[in-house]
Parts: structure tokens; C-alpha cells; sequence
């Protein structure tokens, strides 16, 4: 007969592991973060912080080689001088980040597409994460399209096994189906979730016990700018995401009557989470501005018709294109626009969207007042009651004013040191999706002033804004 001296002890121990396991669940629950990611251990992302760190230790000491002469000399005494390139802080945090992976090269990205955040020698060497990522094997592209479509595999007759392109989060191979069409197969990156929950995870961990003894992280929010990268991660996992927004385009354009810009039809039956064929597009990006101009087609008419486009999409249904870099936006061969990889979307709801237009409309009157109460209205200051609107507007203006410039093109950090003083004179923050915006109007600007000349400046081409308010008046009655 079981003793009352031997059950409490038990029934104690019981307690005990019940509440480590409770507390091991905890500490999952709490790595993961709910943000949509793989559950990944404790243990796991403990791994990962060894291996981060190894990485970055042993590219550390390589600097530290490089500074003293002993990796020339390294380089010189086994024949291979002509190799030789100085490993810059830049260089090697770029090829460190190439080492550590997908989530480190999609931050890496982030770097490079963010010059009015970091250093110009950051951002110009981290612009190589934008094309130059390794891709992985032909074997795994094979074994991922078994998995996700199964007998409907059979229907891609023609793969090659070179990628078109490699990125961070999948690679695109060129194909032809069946029934003779042309495809491109956009395939996910191998165990990409489990690593991205283990980095994401890892990162988080960091910015919140540098919060704790940092005033200028915790200003910076560097876990909520966590946070927002993790749910992009998660909505860019997902590949009937950007399916469902390359579908939803296609219909703005249709309902708005714009026959000549498209993106890519998407094939549902040969797409899956971690796979998308879609139609193959070919024509000249944006950028190649000779290339353009030689064709038979009018390169601003048709840019114009591209910029108009965007537009009607966040008009009518409050979403935009939040990656319009010149890989994305193409001229067809068949006179068409076309846009591609929807992977990065903003979205506003119905109130949001009102205040973005009223946002950019006021840059197309130069209405500075309409611009500050529209970001007032998004929530950009603390205290929208007690705020100088006049006075706000005319630090705007200033602030601005290289976006209006009418004469040369401009970069986001022409604009950072006058929105500093705004951001700390009114306490006013930009939310994600508005800075997202006018990164788009940088570059549509940038594509406008090639093609245009300096008299097509993207928010004051008298015809485009023609064309936008007719669009809304459309939208109103659609």
C-alpha cells in the first residue's frame, strides 16, 4: 500500500515536470511569436545564435587579417595575387550575411534598398544581395515540385535546369507546359520556414535586450520593425498570396478598362504554398532606357499608362505594388506593361486609402496643408489635437521639397536630414505601408525622369494627374 510519505514526493515531482513541460511550451510559444512561422525549439534557435555568431566572429577576425597585411600576404605567397580585393566592413558583413542565408539576405536586401537609413558604402556593396544570391539545386527544385503538385507535375514537359533568377526566398526557372504554353516556375527555397522562425526568433531575442539598455533602440522600436519584417517573411512564404494578388490586379484592370498593362495569369492547377507557374512576360525593364527608346512603342505614353495603373489598383481596392524596382516593371515585347512579383504588397483599409490619395494628390497640387492633414489623419503624430497644421505643413514643404525638384532626379536620403528635424519637432512617425508608398513614387519618378525628361516629374505631370482623378471618379461609381 502506497505511504503518504511516498505520494506527496511523487505526486511533487509530477507537479514539477508538468510545470517545466508548461514552461518549455512557453518558451516555444514565446520563439515562434505567433507570427505565422514553423514552431521552432528553444534549442533551435540557441543553435542558430552559435552559428550566427560563429559566422560573424570568423568574418571578423578576416578583417581584422586583412587590416594587419597578413591576408595579402596570405594571397600573395600561394600565387594568387590577381585575387586579392581588400575585405572592406561592407564586404565582409555582405558575405557573412550570404552565409548565414535566405533571412539574412532578405535583411541584407533591405540594407540595399534603404538608402535613406544606412551608410552609402552599405548599401551600394549590400545591392549585390539583389542578384547575386547562390542558388540551390536542381535536385531540390525537382523533389519540391513532386511534393507540392504531384500527378500535375507531369504537365511541365520542358524545365531547365539553370535558374532565370536566384533570391532570397525562391528561384524561377524558365518551363513549357503541355500544351505548348510558356511558363515560369518560382520555387521555394528548401526548409526556408524553419530557418526564417529560428533567425526571426533570434533577432527578436536581440532587439529586446538591447531595448532594455538602449533609449535610441527602444526609439527606433527595433522589435516592432522586427515584428513587421517577420509578418512580410510569412506573407511571402505563402505563395497563393501573391497568387491571389496577381489574380486580384488583373481584375482592377479589367473593371477599370486597362487593356494594356497586366501581370503574369497564374496557373492554379500547377501552383501550390511553396510553388507558382505563371505566364512568362519578355520586353525591356524600365531602366533600359535605350533599349526603350529604340523600340516601336512611345516609352513615356506607356510608362504613363504603367504609373496610372498602379495607381488604380490602391483607388479601387487599397492595395499597390510595394516593389517596383526596374526588375519588376517591363515594357513587353507586345506593347503591354507588365508587372511582376507581388511578393511585397501594401494595404490600406477604406479610411487609410482615402488619406494615402489625399496624401499624394496634395504633392500633385503641391498643396502642403492637404499633405499634412493627410498624414495626420494616418496617425503620424502623437497628438493630432494639439498640433500647428500650418506649421507642420511648412516643415513638410521644406522636408519635400527633392521630391519635387523639377529639374534633376532625387534619392530618399535627399530627404532625410529635413524629415529628421520634422519627425522630432512634431513627434511624428511614417507607418510601413506610407513609407512603402513614397519608395514607389521615388522609383516610378526615377523611370518617369528617364523617359520623360525632367518635366515628367511623377507627382506633377499635369496629364498623369489628369488621369488619376478621372480614375477616382471612376472608382466612385464602379
Amino acid at each position: 500500500m502506497t505511504t503518504l510519505v511516498e505520494t506527496l514526493p511523487a505526486r511533487a515531482r509530477a507537479r514539477e515536470g508538468e510545470e517545466e513541460t508548461a514552461r518549455e511550451e512557453e518558451t516555444e510559444a514565446a520563439v515562434t511569436h505567433a507570427r505565422g512561422l514553423p514552431r521552432v525549439s528553444a534549442r533551435r534557435v540557441a543553435w542558430r545564435a552559435v552559428v550566427v555568431t560563429t559566422v560573424l566572429f570568423w568574418f571578423g577576425m578576416l578583417r581584422v587579417a586583412d587590416w594587419t597585411g597578413l591576408r595579402w600576404l596570405s594571397f600573395a605567397l600561394t600565387g594568387r595575387r590577381a585575387e586579392y580585393e581588400r575585405l572592406t566592413a561592407p564586404i565582409a558583413l555582405r558575405r557573412a550575411f550570404e552565409v548565414l542565408g535566405p533571412t539574412y539576405v532578405k535583411l541584407g536586401q533591405l540594407v540595399a534598398s534603404g538608402e535613406a537609413l544606412f551608410p552609402d558604402r552599405y548599401s551600394e556593396e549590400f545591392r549585390r544581395l539583389l542578384d547575386r544570391v547562390p542558388p540551390f539545386s536542381f535536385a531540390a527544385v525537382e523533389r519540391t515540385l513532386d511534393e507540392e503538385l504531384g500527378a500535375a507535375r507531369a504537365r511541365i514537359r520542358e524545365l531547365t535546369p539553370t535558374p532565370m533568377a536566384a533570391a532570397s526566398i525562391a528561384q524561377v526557372h524558365a518551363a513549357v507546359l503541355d500544351d505548348g504554353s510558356e511558363v515560369v516556375v518560382k520555387i521555394q527555397r528548401p526548409g526556408i520556414g524553419e530557418l526564417a522562425a529560428a533567425d526571426v526568433a533570434l533577432l527578436r531575442f536581440i532587439a529586446r535586450s538591447l531595448a532594455k539598455v538602449s533609449r535610441h533602440v527602444r526609439r527606433a522600436n527595433a522589435v516592432a520593425i522586427i515584428d513587421d519584417f517577420a509578418g512580410n517573411l510569412v506573407e511571402e512564404l505563402d505563395f497563393g498570396n501573391e497568387a491571389a494578388r496577381m489574380r486580384e490586379f488583373n481584375d482592377v484592370m479589367r473593371r477599370m478598362g486597362t487593356k494594356d498593362v497586366a501581370a503574369p495569369i497564374v496557373h492554379d492547377d500547377l501552383s501550390g504554398p511553396r510553388v507558382l507557374t505563371m505566364e512568362r512576360f519578355s520586353g525591356w525593364r524600365l531602366d533600359d532606357t535605350d533599349g526603350i527608346l529604340a523600340s516601336p512603342y512611345d516609352g513615356k505614353e506607356r510608362l504613363r499608362h504603367g504609373i496610372r495603373a498602379w495607381f488604380q489598383t490602391l483607388i479601387l481596392r487599397g492595395f499597390f505594388h510595394g516593389d517596383v524596382h526596374a526588375g519588376n516593371f517591363l515594357l513587353l515585347h507586345d506593347g503591354r506593361i507588365g508587372y511582376l512579383d507581388f511578393g511585397i504588397v501594401g494595404v490600406f483599409d477604406d479610411g487609410q486609402k482615402k488619406n494615402v490619395l489625399e496624401y499624394v494628390l496634395g504633392f500633385q497640387q503641391r498643396d502642403f496643408t492637404r499633405v499634412a492633414t493627410a498624414m495626420i489623419a494616418m496617425g503620424t503624430v502623437d497628438d493630432a489635437g494639439r498640433i500647428d497644421v500650418a506649421g507642420f505643413a511648412a516643415d513638410l514643404e521644406v522636408a519635400y521639397a527633392p521630391l519635387l525638384d523639377p529639374t534633376e532626379g532625387f534619392k530618399m536620403r535627399d530627404m532625410l536630414p529635413d524629415l529628421m528635424r520634422v519627425a522630432q519637432k512634431h513627434s511624428m512617425r511614417m507607418p510601413r505601408d506610407l513609407v512603402l508608398v513614397t519608395k514607389q513614387l521615388v522609383y516610378l519618378d526615377r523611370y518617369s525622369r528617364a523617359l520623360g525628361g525632367h518635366e515628367m516629374n511623377v507627382l506633377t505631370d499635369q496629364a498623369l494627374s489628369n488621369l488619376i482623378m478621372q480614375d477616382m471618379l471612376a472608382a466612385m461609381f464602379a
